[in-house]
């Protein structure tokens, strides 16, 4: 009896430590369907992930290969091109209300910039962002201590665009305090503050090629930075409060 108890014991452990290393095996796979799944309701657009690999003890996850693709009316598959994201998060806030990220890195991004005859992909992409922020997509807020964008760069297109230099550094980017003032933002809010910055830089990297651009492209660029030109500054503003 005792030898057959022992051996039931012996079976549960073991059934426990491999549903263990499965939950722990499958979370990536999880991560990766949630981002593609929240992703694509938040800009309306595709959004692909490759691979997620998240450690529970020390909160790192690594995201591989993630894409958003533009907006319906334009051209080119993609809007971003994210080789690589890194992400540190405090794991005591996993089952909060709000999410502390402590680190946010965007490592040599790609970022498709194209020009319509009246608008750009970035700002219609911004446009659904701001729609969905008074939609959130779930309970869940975020609270962002440094966000990062490193080694960037810009391929600008439209249809009427003349001249050698196509691809433009962008200038890396770094934001503080992210939701600490409201306590966590819901993440609509939080990906629209961050995405100001990186259409400012992205606009100023457009201008500073040699490319020929018509006087209406110029002028969408123009318009483009003058726009987000205040809206950084207003977001500085919030930050540094």
């Amino acid at each position: 009896m005792k030898r057959g108890f022992t051996i039931a014991m012996a079976a549960g452990l073991i059934l426990f430590c491999a549903a263990i290393v499965t939950i722990y095996v499958s979370i990536g796979s999880i991560i990766v369907d949630t981002i593609e799944a929240e992703g694509t309701r938040l800009t309306q657009t595709g959004v692909s992930l490759e691979e997620a690999d998240f450690s529970p003890t020390t909160g790192t996850t690594t995201l591989l290969h993630m894409t958003v693709d533009n907006p319906k009316g334009f051209s080119a598959p993609h809007a971003f091109n994210f080789g690589k994201v890194e992400l540190w998060v405090d794991p005591e806030t996993l089952a909060t209300d709000t999410l502390h990220i402590k680190s946010l890195l965007l490592i040599a991004p790609e970022i498709i910039y194209e020009l319509s005859s009246s608008t750009d992909n970035l700002r219609t992409l911004k446009s659904y962002i701001q729609n969905a922020s008074g939609k959130p997509l779930s309970g869940k807020k975020l609270r962002i201590d440094n966000f990062y964008v490193k080694n960037g760069v810009v391929v600008v297109k439209a249809k009427d665009l003349q001249g050698q230099r196509k691809t433009a550094r962008l200038n890396d980017i770094h934001l503080k305090d992210i939701g600490r003032q409201e306590n966590g933002l819901p993440p609509a809010r939080a990906i629209e503050q961050m995405m100001v910055p990186l259409l400012r830089e992205t606009t100023l990297a457009a201008l500073n090629t040699d490319l020929k651009l018509s006087d209406q492209a110029r002028n969408i660029l123009n318009g483009a930075l003058d726009e987000t030109e205040k809206a950084f500054e207003a977001i500085k503003g919030l930050l540094n409060r």
